[in-house]
């Protein structure tokens, strides 16, 4: 697969976001998403997280994608798993997607203690918390390679980034540099 195309999962996590999103707030609360013939096939591989002020919570993690990295993370943060300047980047592109708003697409390699390696695709969409009105986003996380790694003392490793695009949901799509730069994100069109 070139990693400029996006995965069918992707794609329906998109649309399906887009039908909740409706006319109604720029960004669905968690609630509002809820399991549809639609979205069924999606669940093994759907990830929820939400950002904290420091770090990033798994709060739902699919049974295919714990079956596939070899360990169940619901409940673990992202830093257990990455450096911490993986997840300032993390945080600032979830802050992002939540300010105009919008999706994106990253791929990364994981590598699991078992000597395995995959590469994955994320296709993440925000999501409002209930009650606290957190940040949280929505994920279809896809493999779309396989490979070997060195067995480690970690049971998962996420590398950092190999590419990250911007999915434009109407609002426009943030440059990543900037971001990143802590500048916000300066606005650009994706048409």
């Amino acid at each position: 697969m070139k990693t400029s195309e996006r995965t069918e999962q992707g794609k329906k996590l998109e649309k399906y976001w887009l039908q909740l999103k409706g006319g109604g707030p720029s960004v669905p609360l968690r609630s509002e998403f809820r399991v549809t013939s639609e979205i069924a096939p999606l669940l093994p591989f759907l990830v929820i997280v939400e950002a904290l002020e420091n770090d990033i919570v798994f709060r739902l993690v699919g049974t295919g994608l714990a079956e596939h990295q070899g360990i169940d993370i619901t409940g673990r943060r992202y830093g257990d798993f990455g450096k911490p300047d993986q997840v300032e980047r993390a945080l600032a592109r979830i802050r992002a997607a939540h300010a105009l708003p919008c999706a994106f697409r990253t791929i990364h390699t994981e590598e699991y203690g078992r000597g395995i390696a995959s590469e994955v695709e994320v296709a993440a969409f925000p999501l409002r918390g209930d009650e606290s009105g957190s940040q949280m986003m929505v994920m279809a996380v896809t493999p779309i390679g396989r490979g070997i790694s060195e067995k480690g003392g970690n049971a998962l490793y996420l590398k950092p980034l190999t590419r990250i695009d911007y999915i434009d949901l109407g609002h426009g799509i943030p440059d990543d540099s900037d971001v990143i730069g802590g500048t916000g994100g300066t606005l650009k069109s994706s048409g």
